[in-house]
């Protein structure tokens, strides 16, 4: 795993866990805090430990190319989970659907501004797919509309504070006239929403998120923030649990798509489908949607009796 900084990869080995045990399979878990060199190391040392599957979410999509390769070298199979392997084949992909995120986000601001006005996009790391598949998403569904597209560019680490000093330049420089926040996560959207406060525009302009986290929620039902999009990460990390089993028992994979990695490989992909949550869909998501654990509705309405539980 590459990081324990969010909070929702807790939830993604929880899952996998789960699986696990149900599966009676033995699950290693290490993560790399970010740390391309140090994930590297943790691959060598479980190669060494005679490991059956890896399953790897890529701190650097193209640095991970490496530790594929061992693991190919040593006859391990690899899954890279959430965030792709480049230029190095592997035997599985299980991830998002990733350009939908992006098409979420911009059919929202589209639909919120009346499809016009200045708009600004921050992506993610530019190190990984992820970010590079949303901002693709993101961009073909703008293309040809009046939106004006003022700022696009990539936000290393989806660091929440650049975001915000982005969007406080931006704002600065643009005399307030933004309608359109494209921002590909909940934390940048938070620091995006921080700048909007300071100038007294929050509420007024369109932000967009990732991950439906509790704050996130939050700021969605304040109308802080206009949507987060959600991916079902309990089942896509049982899936890929499943698909690390397949593997080791010489199976195929339940593969709903290929993906181009750059390795002249198609890869066998498993894409979990993700669902805009907006304003009105946020007690469904709290009380039917999300994992157990994730939110709680006191977390996100200020009065319960706003989300009854039946």
């Amino acid at each position: 795993m590459k990081t324990q900084l969010q909070e929702r990869w807790a939830f993604d080995v929880a899952s996998m866990q789960a699986e696990a045990d149900a599966q009676g399979a033995t699950l290693i878990v290490q993560y790399a805090d970010d740390d391309a060199t140090l994930q590297a190391s943790q691959v060598e040392n479980l190669l060494s430990q005679g490991i059956d599957v890896l399953i790897m979410v890529p701190v650097d999509d193209k640095a991970a190319a490496a530790s594929a390769n061992a693991a190919n070298a040593a006859g391990v199979p690899v899954i890279s989970y959430d965030i792709g392997v480049q230029g190095v084949a592997v035997d599985a992909f299980v991830i998002r659907n990733n350009p939908q995120v992006g098409v979420l986000q911009a059919e929202t601001c589209l639909a919120a501004t009346g499809g016009t006005g200045n708009y600004v996009q921050i992506w993610g790391d530019a190190a990984n797919d992820v970010a590079q598949a949303i901002s693709i998403g993101q961009s073909a569904t703008l293309e040809g509309t009046e939106a004006n597209v003022l700022y696009a560019d990539f936000n290393k680490n989806w660091d929440p504070a650049t975001a915000q000093t982005t969007a406080e330049n931006l704002l600065t420089s643009n005399n307030d006239d933004i309608k359109a926040f494209l921002t590909a996560n909940d934390g940048m959207a938070g620091g995006v929403i921080q700048a909007l406060q300071g100038r007294g525009l929050g509420g007024k302009v369109c932000v967009t998120g990732l991950d439906a986290t509790p704050t996130a929620l939050k700021f969605i039902l304040q109308d802080l923030m206009t949507m987060s999009v959600w991916t079902p990460i309990d089942k896509q990390a049982q899936l890929a649990v499943q698909a690390a089993l397949a593997l080791a028992n010489g199976e195929e994979i339940a593969a709903t798509t290929t993906t181009d990695n750059g390795s002249g490989t198609e890869i066998p992909t498993i894409q979990v489908p993700v669902e805009a949550i907006t304003k009105d869909k946020v007690c469904d998501f709290v009380r039917k949607i999300a994992p157990e654990g994730w939110v709680k509705a006191e977390d996100v309405f200020e009065n319960i009796s706003d989300c009854p539980a039946n």
